[in-house]
């Protein structure tokens, strides 16, 4: 959803699942692995561990991605994480976005950009990040990607061969394929992409504290307390149980017997369009206590930790009240 890379933030949205109404006091035993993208830095990564209290275990990071160089050698990318001790979950673009190349996901199917992916590979295993999830084509049904699928032969062909390739490379035997959609809607059936359970090792969903339902955002004016936790659990509400919302994403990935993950999921405040829920503890209540059911079987989960200028606010630390609530449930 929100993108950065050490690149240009794409902001995009979209919303939606069935609560787990377990309480915040049920935690399961063992959390769920932990993640957070803060830009390529490591020493950012640890300023979030210090201010959390807890390490985390996942790091999300996007390259940069105009050209197929940008995507099949992020050197400077790839050498900033080696021997850094975190599990990797990198956004993999499926088309480079310079709108000078002639590309299309027809000719990913037909083989033509194999090249690209078996060097990324390579490098992969080359820089000790050959256990790397990759968020292949991450968010595709969002319109405004450039490998945004009309049709469903051309993306799972390309998604296959992609993965194909990328297995035959030694030592890359280890590398990960997170199939990862951006949470909500009713329209859009993204399940008609499904690349087929020998491809996919993950089921992700992105999810921000976003909603165009009626009666939850933008708030009102004088809109105090009670009216905003009402919003809140409105927006909430649709977030959960929409017809591609979360709880709809769980039966999904249970269907085939995959883990969930939550590679981006976050608050969302100071949008210009008022469509975010801001300074919003219910929403990371709710989230933690989705994470937390075994039912959902989240196998890894990332807070969207970083600031996409003009277009909002994501960062817990700036957004104080919710932060506190995060450290409380997730430190």
């Amino acid at each position: 959803m929100p993108t950065p890379a050490t690149t240009p933030v794409i902001t995009q949205a979209a919303t939606q699942v069935p609560t787990s109404s377990s309480a915040t006091t049920d935690r399961a035993e063992k959390p769920t692995a932990l993640g957070v993208f803060r830009s390529t830095s490591p020493h950012d990564v640890q300023k979030f561990s210090d201010w959390l209290g807890r390490d985390v275990d996942y790091v999300v990071d996007f390259s940069m991605r105009r050209t197929w160089d940008d995507i099949a050698d992020p050197a400077y990318q790839l050498g900033a994480w080696q021997d850094s001790g975190y599990r990797m979950v990198y956004g993999l673009a499926m088309l480079p976005e310079n709108e000078n190349l002639d590309v299309s996901l027809a000719a990913g199917a037909d083989g033509e950009y194999d090249r690209y992916f078996r060097t990324l590979a390579e490098n992969l295993v080359a820089y000790d990040q050959g256990d790397a999830i990759l968020r292949l084509g991450w968010e595709f049904n969002l319109g405004s990607w450039r490998w945004h699928p009309d049709d469903a032969d051309d993306f799972i062909g390309y998604w296959r061969s992609v993965v194909t390739v990328m297995r035959s490379v030694p030592g890359a035997e280890n590398l990960r394929f997170d199939w990862n959609v951006h949470n909500g809607g009713d329209t859009y059936d993204s399940t008609t992409f499904y690349p087929g359970d020998a491809y996919v090792d993950y089921v992700g969903v992105d999810v921000y504290d976003i909603s165009w339902a009626d009666n939850t955002y933008p708030y009102p004016e004088k809109c105090a307390a009670d009216c905003r936790h009402r919003r809140q659990k409105a927006a909430w509400d649709n977030t959960l149980n929409s017809r591609f919302g979360l709880a709809s994403w769980s039966k999904f990935a249970a269907a085939h017997g995959k883990p969930m993950s939550l590679p981006e999921w976050g608050l969302w405040a100071e949008r210009p369009d008022g469509h975010g829920g801001g300074d919003d503890p219910y929403f990371i209540e709710q989230m933690h206590d989705f994470i937390a059911d075994p039912a959902n079987n989240v196998a890894y989960q990332a807070y969207f930790e970083y600031d996409v200028g003009e277009k909002g606010t994501h960062r817990l630390s700036t957004l104080t009240t919710a932060g506190a609530k995060f450290r409380s449930l997730f430190g």
